[in-house]
């Protein structure tokens, strides 16, 4: 299946962001036998511009902490002590080096991590984070650029800039065809991580500010709601589109 989606990117000439768990031990994702050409097919994904980001370390689920994002109470960084979690970020992206990849963002398992997460993450170079809520990428305080995603399909959106997040691991032919009928459909509206960078660079009005900050803060005081729902595996890759509107 991936084989037909990587081919159906290329055709349409889109470039993702790519979630890779440098050291997959989640069992639930072991399909078959490891790909002996991985690395270097991660590399050409590189090469010709797709993001690839850091999906946590080994996708094991450690603590009951929801974290700062999270839909669901599991995560394999949120709760940990710092001194952990910086040896599985620095592990991580040891891993992604060895290989000749850069890691451009963080994807973190079942969107689970704390604020010691972020503050590592600047640490180590990653300025990054496709996750949040918020209507348009934003840069904090601190200088880490936050991509939001809370969208899991195409569909036309009044305003703002979009990640969409697909698990492709159980697709079958149909799930296939309505992927390839949403690109027909919505390839105009699809950017890359180098078009949002650009666009967060730009000047934002106050009401873009404001509504993004309301938006975060609104769905962080009610995640505590959300602890209880059913984690989704977080396994595989988004596209950042947005929709067009009048500024």
């Amino acid at each position: 299946m991936w084989d037909r989606i990587e081919e159906l990117l290329g055709e349409f000439g889109v470039t993702p962001i790519l979630s890779v768990i440098p050291d997959n031990r989640d069992k639930t994702l072991v399909v078959g036998r490891p790909g002996g050409n991985f690395w270097d097919r991660a590399q050409s994904w590189q090469r010709r511009g797709w993001t690839l980001g850091l999906h946590g370390y080994q996708h094991c689920y450690l603590t009951r902490k929801a974290g700062l994002y999270g839909r669901s109470a599991m995560s394999e960084f949120a709760g940990l002590p710092y001194e952990v979690q910086e040896i599985k970020l620095q592990n991580a992206i040891r891993i992604f080096h060895e290989h000749g990849i850069k890691p451009e963002l963080w994807v973190a398992p079942a969107h689970s991590f704390d604020a010691n997460t972020v503050d590592l993450l600047l640490k180590m170079g990653v300025h990054i984070i496709n996750d949040g809520y918020a209507f348009y990428p934003y840069q904090d305080d601190r200088g880490m650029i936050w991509i939001p995603q809370q969208v899991g399909r195409f569909r036309n959106l009044p305003m703002g800039i979009w990640t969409v997040c697909f698990h492709f691991n159980l697709w079958d032919d149909e799930d296939f065809k309505r992927f390839r009928a949403d690109l027909e459909r919505f390839r105009p509206q699809i950017i890359s991580v180098s078009d949002v960078l650009q666009i967060c660079k730009r000047r934002q009005t106050w009401v873009h500010t404001g509504a993004d900050r309301l938006l975060d803060a609104g769905l962080r005081i009610g995640r505590p709601l959300r602890e209880s729902f059913k984690s989704t595996n977080w396994h595989g890759w988004s596209k950042s589109f947005r929709r067009p509107t009048r500024q």
